[in-house]
């Protein structure tokens, strides 16, 4: 039996690439990144994410994928909560364990840095 959208959103890790990107997609569509050039929603990249402050005021993220925290670069911390719902989002290149290469385009921290 076909798993419908909603089930498989509601079977996803929180944070997992494209877990939670339905119900937010038009707001992602208008993110820009700090360069102001394009967007950085990439069709289903932007998420939920679970986030927290480092010891030198930067941010990470964790990566299910990765099952590792990931630090935020400076210029892809966006404003904070940006879409209202008291949680943290992001935007990256799908996280595939097999290869080296991952970037976060933007990163919107929660309200308060927990």
């Amino acid at each position: 039996m076909p798993i419908s959208r909603s089930q498989a959103q509601a079977d996803c890790e929180y944070g997992a690439f494209g877990c939670g990107h339905a119900e937010q997609h038009h707001q992602y569509q208008e993110w820009k990144p700090s360069t102001g050039k394009g967007s950085c929603c990439n069709g289903e990249d932007c998420r939920p994410v679970k986030a927290r402050v480092e010891d030198d005021g930067s941010w990470s993220v964790w990566i299910p994928e990765f099952r590792r925290w990931v630090p935020v670069p400076a210029f892809a911390v966006g404003e904070p909560d940006r879409f209202g719902d008291g949680r943290s989002h992001v935007c990256s290149t799908k996280p595939l364990p097999m290869l080296p290469v991952f970037h976060i385009f933007c990163f919107s921290p929660t309200g308060s840095k927990s």
